[in-house]
């Protein structure tokens, strides 16, 4: 990725930024399964399992390509879920969400209070509408919002939300019931050969009742080639997943770029209990700075496009902690901490969002050491770092909590002003400062975009 930005340094450079819109959904799966407390590669799996039956069965290359997206993002509305239902948590999403929670019957699952077990009820609901919701964006294939919304329908009509029965739930929808139900069985067992002969038991239980008859059979035959579970168990099944997926129809493009990563930041932002538009804010403002420092213009994007998925990692944070008013414990702090360097992982799995990876990564590192994760101090931590951290930490400022009001811009100054030197870069501030003396925030913010 050096490489890549060495080769396009021209002040046209910046529409030289694209990616694909696999490798997007693919490092977005990664934050989603976190959310869900679901094992890493559990968003690949189900997609892995449900093309593998649509192969099986020859249903075409658009079925295909459906199951494809509609497996990696099928619980796309996890992290949207609490905010669609307008619930203040009291029990956390990796829980149920989870594995455990998945296999219900088979005495794993936790144990819920009577008000967490209504909420959950209320949460597996929102998010299967919330996430048929966002799939209605244009670069998705058409009928992955609807199939979304009926992937927890039971062949026998006794799923949810209950609306469909039989040839009513859309095919697509009935491969990823199979392909979920398969992998929550898989990720109970430890041992291969023995997860291997309970999943196919399991199938044959299921036919004509949670699956169709014919997606039974399929799926237990598929299950019963060795390739198919080297596949699975590959450690690197995100990557084979995106190497092997359908065209897409929608060809990489910097439009696709800002757009897939503005869509992410709205889900990190509904996920924080932020006011919408913050990510975007957050970038607006990082741009900004970038410029008046004559960053090139494909840094100076680069450095936006980090912005908008600065916090990432937050997804495998649960909301309790999120919106907290109070002080963390230990192991709340423990897992608020982790967020950035899951974030830099996440960022990763993007080539051209490789360099940006360890940008946000050091958005919480403090000049004085006293950040985390890894503590950095001064020149160990990178002017793009230090960029991401102030842009968010004024919007933060200004910006309404769950538990807080907005600070008043003058505030908000007078807090930056005090921590240059200690927390931020002091020539950073300086011209943070500058930008935002003279003009309202919102007219910076909008200049900068």
């Amino acid at each position: 990725m050096s490489d890549y930005l060495a080769q396009h340094s021209g002040r046209d450079a910046a529409a030289a930024l694209s990616a694909s819109l696999p490798e997007l959904v693919a490092a977005l799966s990664i934050g989603l399964d976190a959310a869900e407390g679901q094992d890493p590669g559990h968003a690949a799996r189900v997609a892995y399992v449900a093309t593998r039956i649509a192969d099986h069965l020859a249903l075409g290359e658009e079925v295909r390509r459906s199951a494809f997206y509609a497996g990696i993002l099928h619980d796309i509305g996890v992290p949207l879920a609490a905010a669609r239902a307008g619930l203040q948590p009291v029990v956390d999403e990796d829980v149920v969400f989870g594995p455990a929670m998945d296999q219900a019957g088979d005495g794993h699952a936790p144990r819920l209070t009577l008000d967490q077990r209504t909420q959950a009820t209320m949460l597996q609901a929102a998010h299967l509408r919330a996430g048929s919701d966002f799939l209605e964006q244009p670069w998705f294939p058409q009928d992955i919002s609807e199939a979304v919304a009926a992937s927890h329908e039971n062949w026998a009509g006794d799923g949810a939300p209950g609306e469909r029965q039989g040839e009513e739930i859309p095919i697509v929808a009935r491969l990823l019931r199979a392909a979920d139900l398969f992998d929550a069985v898989v990720a109970q067992v430890a041992n291969p050969l023995t997860a291997r002969a309970r999943a196919r038991a399991e199938v044959a239980g299921w036919s004509g009742q949670a699956l169709q008859p014919e997606i039974a059979e399929a799926l237990s035959e598929v299950a019963g080639h060795d390739d198919f579970w080297l596949g699975l168990y590959d450690g690197e099944i995100t990557q084979g997943i995106i190497d092997e997926a359908p065209t897409s129809g929608v060809a990489a493009s910097p439009a696709l770029l800002r757009a897939f990563s503005e869509a992410v930041s709205e889900i990190i932002d509904i996920k924080s209990g932020h006011l919408a538009g913050r990510g975007q804010r957050v970038a607006a403002y990082a741009r900004a700075i970038a410029s008046t420092l004559g960053v090139n213009p494909l840094r100076v994007e680069l450095i936006g496009l980090a912005a908008l998925w600065n916090d990432i990692g937050t997804l495998g944070v649960p909301n309790r902690i999120l919106a907290k008013p109070s002080l963390l414990s230990v192991e709340e702090m423990e897992r608020m901490r982790g967020h950035p360097s899951f974030s830099g992982r996440i960022l990763e799995r993007v080539p051209v969002l490789d360099n940006a990876a360890v940008w946000v990564s050091g958005h919480h590192e403090r000049i004085d050491g006293k950040g985390y994760p890894e503590m950095l101090s001064g020149s160990e931590i990178g002017s793009e770092a230090g960029i991401l951290s102030l842009a968010d930490a004024y919007v933060a400022m200004i910006s309404p909590r769950p538990y807080r009001g907005p600070l008043p811009v003058e505030d908000a100054r007078a807090i930056i002003d005090a921590g240059a030197g200690t927390q931020w870069d002091p020539f950073l501030v300086k011209v943070l400062l500058e930008l935002v003396r003279h003009e309202a925030p919102e007219s910076v913010a909008t200049s900068a975009s």
